[in-house]
């Protein structure tokens, strides 16, 4: 688990006072950042003890915020993750902590960011506001293990390769004289063919003279009904074989191919996509399933988060107390503040009017 990050988009900037990272064998010849971790509550509380006695108030604050994040993880108050900023502890303590509790974390967090990252000094004053708020890291359990992480090493996917051709068919000079000598064999054939005799037909017996039809109805000519001959049988023979032999080779074509398509492509992990390309697709997602409740319920509880330890109420408040707090505080009609909190939204311009009255309200509050 990581420090308690500063307010930023960026989730690379990391406190350098962090533990000791730990060091990891790199794909490259160049070192691998570390992943940090945070200690025991117990451990934190101690440091922030020492450097208290030694009049050290910036180490005492940020050792005494980080005790009082690990005593709620270890306490299960809050759940345990590898990075959280100061004001997302916060945000989840009005949560998970009584009104009068969450509200004495509210500025330890302030002071937090404004002395660790950015260079203020801390007085003895913020530091025993947080070490009288806490009450957690004291009581809180051994932590528990954390799972060992493990490398997943990438097999190659195994290819089933073809027996290769022997070298005289993989030669283009073999094929080019093989149909070299199958043109002058035709041309050969059709010269024969062209310069013999021609037959003399065969002499022609006189027609019979066809029966009397019948006067019921039962005759039946010849020459009309299903053959009994196939329609290949009426093409010339070399026509025939020829095709025959042509389907074949295309055939033996397409598979011997077919079965060469080479290994998969590996792409390396994990893989890095940019903010504002990770906000697009979502957005695209978002706009495409056409669920209208569902996007405004997420930015309607984003709204909620942020507003709600300024207005004191906590994530159990009906939404008939939040919206009286919201109309008394920025004197708005309630109707109004119902409507974009918690109305239907049927359709895309109701979900633009919502996004910009929370957007309204949010600023009204500060």
């Amino acid at each position: 688990m990581n420090d308690p990050q500063p307010p930023q988009s960026a989730p690379e900037m990391r406190d350098p006072a962090e533990a000791t990272p730990t060091k990891r064998v790199p794909a490259t010849n160049e070192p691998a950042p570390g992943t940090l971790r945070l200690g025991s509550a117990a451990d934190h509380r101690a440091a922030a003890e020492s450097a208290a006695q030694r009049r050290d108030f910036d180490n005492a604050l940020r050792e005494r915020f980080r005790a009082v994040l690990r005593g709620l993880e270890q306490l299960g108050l809050l759940e345990v993750r590898r990075s959280r900023t100061a004001r997302e502890t916060a945000d989840d303590v009005t949560i998970a902590l009584p009104l009068e509790a969450a509200t004495e974390l509210q500025p330890a967090a302030h002071s937090f960011d404004e002395v660790v990252y950015g260079g203020r000094r801390a007085s003895e004053d913020e530091y025993r506001r947080l070490e009288y708020a806490d009450r957690f890291s004291a009581a809180a359990p051994p932590p528990a293990p954390e799972p060992t992480e493990i490398e997943a090493k990438e097999r190659a996917p195994r290819s089933r390769q073809l027996p290769s051709l022997p070298k005289l068919l993989r030669s283009p000079r073999f094929w080019a004289a093989l149909a070299a000598t199958a043109v002058l064999l035709l041309l050969v054939y059709g010269a024969l063919q062209s310069c013999g005799a021609p037959t003399a037909p065969p002499p022609q017996t006189p027609p019979d003279l066809p029966d009397v039809p019948p006067q019921d109805g039962s005759y039946d000519p010849p020459g009309i009904g299903a053959g009994d001959d196939p329609i290949w049988d009426r093409l010339p023979a070399p026509v025939f074989y020829g095709g025959v032999q042509f389907l074949i080779a295309a055939a033996l074509v397409v598979w011997w191919r077919a079965r060469r398509r080479g290994a998969l492509v590996r792409e390396p992990r994990p893989v890095e996509v940019a903010a504002n390309e990770l906000l697009a697709g979502q957005a695209a997602l978002y706009r495409r399933s056409k669920d209208h409740d569902h996007v405004a319920g997420k930015l309607r509880a984003a709204t909620l988060r942020r507003i709600r330890t300024p207005l004191g109420v906590t994530a159990d408040t009906p939404p008939d107390r939040i919206v009286s707090a919201i109309a008394a505080r920025i004197r708005a009609d309630p109707a109004h503040i119902a409507a974009a909190l918690f109305g239907p939204v049927p359709d895309p311009g109701t979900l633009q009017v919502v996004a910009a009255q929370l957007e309204w309200i949010e600023s009204e509050i500060g």
